[in-house]
C-alpha cells in the first residue's frame, strides 16, 4: 500500500527531518491510524511512502468525549484552550454561542486552528485529529446532542465534579459545557438541565473559561485512568 505526504508535510519530512529514500517513519491519517512507512521517493513538494505496518486508534481512548465551550474575547487564550484540549483527549470542540457570551465576529482563522490542532495532535502522540465544527446557538447544541453522559461546569452548582466520578468511569460518550466568562445565566442552566446536563461545580475558587475547560478535562482523563 502507498502513502503519500504532500506540502507542509513533505517539506517537513525532507528539509526539516532530512530524511532520506530508504529511511522508515512513522505517520497517521487523522483518522485513527498509524502506519510504519518505508520512503520510496522524494520530490520538493512530495513524499511516497511503502506503508507496511498500521494499527488502529492509536493514542486514542475509547471515550468520545465533546466539549461545547464558549468563544473566548481573548484570541490566544482561545488557541491555549484547544491545544490543551486536544493532548487531554478531546474528540470534538464546538463554539458555543451564550446569552453572556462576547460578541463572536469570527476574528479566529480557520487554517490557523486547524495548524494548531495537528500540532496538539503530534504533540500527545494521537492518530484522530478532533473536528471543529462552525459556531452553534447553545440551544441548538444541547438539543442535538446524544452522549451517555452530559456534564455543565456551572461557578452556582451543588455538586463538585468528583462527585459525578462513576458517572464519569462508566460513560462511554462525553459532552462537557463550559461558559463564558460570567457564566451560564440561570435559563441556560435550566435548558440544559432539562436536555439532560448535570450542573457540576470546579471548587470554590473562580476560574477563567481556558482554566475551567483544561481543569474538567484533566479530572476526567484522570478519573478514567488514561
Amino acid at each position: 500500500m502507498r502513502g503519500t505526504l504532500a506540502g507542509d508535510e513533505a517539506r517537513h519530512c525532507s528539509k526539516v527531518l532530512r530524511h532520506q529514500v530508504g529511511d522508515h517513519i512513522h505517520g497517521i491519517d487523522g483518522k485513527g491510524k498509524k502506519f510504519l512507512g518505508e520512503i520510496m521517493s522524494i520530490a520538493k513538494d512530495r513524499v511516497i511512502l511503502s506503508l507496511s505496518e498500521q494499527k488502529h486508534e492509536w493514542g486514542e481512548q475509547p471515550t468520545y468525549i465533546r466539549l461545547g465551550v464558549s468563544p473566548l474575547r481573548l484570541k490566544d487564550r482561545f488557541e491555549w484552550l484547544i491545544e490543551k484540549a486536544v493532548e487531554l483527549g478531546v474528540h470534538e470542540i464546538v463554539p458555543i454561542i451564550c446569552k453572556r457570551t462576547y460578541k463572536y465576529s469570527g476574528k479566529w482563522k480557520s487554517y490557523r486552528l486547524a495548524t494548531i490542532i495537528l500540532s496538539a495532535v503530534k504533540q500527545s502522540k494521537r492518530s484522530r485529529i478532533p473536528t471543529f465544527p462552525s459556531p452553534t446557538l447553545f440551544e441548538d447544541f444541547i438539543q442535538s446532542d446524544s452522549s451517555s453522559l452530559r456534564l455543565m461546569g456551572y461557578c452556582e452548582a451543588d455538586s463538585p465534579i468528583q462527585a459525578g466520578r462513576e458517572l464519569i468511569q462508566q460513560a462511554e460518550s462525553i459532552s462537557l459545557l463550559i461558559g463564558p466568562e460570567g457564566d451560564f445565566s440561570p435559563e441556560e442552566v435550566a435548558l440544559a438541565g432539562k436536555a439532560g446536563f448535570k450542573p457540576l461545580s470546579f471548587g470554590e475558587n473562580r476560574l477563567r473559561t481556558e482554566t475551567a475547560a483544561t481543569f474538567a478535562m484533566s479530572t476526567i482523563k484522570l478519573i478514567k485512568g488514561y
